[in-house]
């Protein structure tokens, strides 16, 4: 847990993905981060909420990775250009209803968009073959096609 002074937010980064498809974009071409998600907010904001999805400037605010927490974005309020809704639905309201997970007391509770999202990027992580993909050593299996020789290209 964070506890931020004033109008001061702590924001989850989304960042661009480094590729797309078999096109690896190089750092150069990368553009800044300039949105997320609202993880923790300070006492004076007046404006956005916890679980929003803002937009800010690429050249605002500092960039921290937390013990924790993650890679987090402090950035005053008064920067966020927008907030994004969806479906009008409220943006804060990330339940998914439906889908529970029980504790380990025995009791169920509701699960949360966010909950859901981390387990299924851990058990992607943990997939073998994710790891093979990431190490390079997944190939795609295909037919090996032999080239005629040269001579036969000169007839």
């Amino acid at each position: 847990m964070i506890t931020l002074p004033g109008n001061k937010l702590a924001v989850t980064p989304l960042f661009d993905p480094l590729r797309y498809g078999k096109i690896i974009i190089p750092e150069q071409a990368r553009e800044r981060c300039d949105q997320g998600i609202v993880k923790y907010l300070g006492k004076d904001c007046e404006f956005v909420r916890v679980g929003d999805h803002v937009l800010f400037s690429g050249y605002t605010g500092t960039l921290l990775q937390l013990e924790g927490e993650g890679l987090v974005i402090i950035l005053p309020e008064e920067y966020v250009v927008a907030t994004i809704g969806y479906d009008g639905n409220e943006v804060t309201n990330t339940d998914i209803p439906g889908l529970y997970f029980r504790s380990q007391d025995g009791t169920y509770f509701t699960a949360t968009y966010e909950q859901a999202m981390n387990l299924i990027t851990r058990g992607l992580e943990e997939a073998q073959w994710y790891i093979d993909m990431k190490q390079g050593s997944l190939r795609l299996h295909k037919e090996v096609v032999q080239r005629p020789p040269l001579k036969d290209y000169e007839r």
